[in-house]
This record gives C-alpha cells, structure tokens and sequence, in this order.
C-alpha cells in the first residue's frame, strides 16, 4: 500500500467513512448520492489516489453502473468506461479534479467534488 492510499484512507475515515481495499492500491466506501437522478442511491465509490495529497485520486470508480459505457462525450454519460478494475462491476468515471492545486488538497474537497457530479437531473 502506498502513503497516498495511506493517507487518503485515512482522511475518510476522520470523515465518517468506513473503508475497505477492493485492491491493494485503492481504498472504497459507501456513498448515498445527495441529489439529483440517483438520489438517495447507496453506491460504492473506489479511488486509485497512490501520489494523494500531492495529486487527486483518478477516478472515481463507481459501483454498480449507472449509465452505459461511453468513452466520448461529457458528463453526465460521456466518459464513463468499463476497465473491470477493481473488479467488472465498476465503471470508471473519467472525471478529472482540474482545480486541485487550488485547492486544500484534502479528501474533504475531493468528497465536494463527486457530490458535484451528481448535480444532473
């Protein structure tokens, strides 16, 4: 396991989140999406986030699927890929945090951020 992961583990749970290693390099948790379409959903969110804090988690891996894979396009539907990492049953979001130098760099503003995509209607 990598410091990243380490720390980024750590920080979530300071936060309230329980947490498990769908694979040695990532770190998972329950979410219940606040709002929008899938609102009140459980969903499970894993990070791949080996250099955090320095650079944002890749990601977010999201499970079960919400939307069709689709490699073009924008949010909500476009850039949504089925890579079976960890495992089939997650779709990676490619949804870069583009303002993280900007940023406190924290798992609570990374958190701020997937809320944000699930904005949509």
């Amino acid at each position: 396991m990598t410091v990243g992961i380490q720390e980024l583990e750590r920080q979530l749970r300071e936060l309230g989140y329980s947490t498990e290693k769908p694979k040695p390099d990532m770190v998972a948790f329950q979410f219940e999406i606040p709002h929008g379409r899938f609102r009140g959903r459980e969903i499970k969110i894993a990070l791949k986030a080996p250099q955090f804090p320095r650079v944002p988690p890749h990601g977010p891996y999201i499970k079960p699927h919400l939307f069709p894979a689709k490699s073009g396009g924008v949010h909500p539907t476009g850039g949504i890929h089925n890579q079976g990492i960890p495992t089939g049953e997650w779709q990676l979001w490619s949804r870069p945090f583009t303002d993280w130098n900007n940023s406190d760099k924290s798992a609570r503003t990374y958190l701020a951020f997937i809320r944000r995509l699930f904005d949509f209607t």
